[in-house]
């Protein structure tokens, strides 16, 4: 496994609201969250990109959106085979 790569903002170093300078932010290469987690992000996104679609914003809109459908693909699990002689090498649909 490589090293994470350190990334600092355009702006600079970051600031936490009413404290001091925060140095570069290190990126790990995957994320861990919980099901309860991502199925609020989930519901944060579509929620939003219905909201900007009642206003107007059909590209912002359409960025949530993609974002979400990632996220969808990432969640499925394929389905897992039949057991028992019959259901060999079978998928359930």
């Amino acid at each position: 496994m490589t090293a994470p790569d350190r990334i600092l903002p355009a702006g600079g170093p970051r600031r936490r609201p009413g404290g001091p300078p925060v140095g570069p932010v290190t990126f790990g290469t995957t994320v861990l969250l919980t099901k309860a987690e991502v199925f609020g992000a989930c519901q944060v996104l579509a929620d939003a990109d219905r909201l900007l679609l009642r206003a107007g914003h059909r590209a912002e809109a359409s960025a949530l959106g993609d974002l979400f459908e990632l996220l969808e693909q990432r969640l499925a699990v394929p389905p897992h085979p039949v057991p028992g002689p019959e259901g060999q090498g079978k998928r359930l649909c």
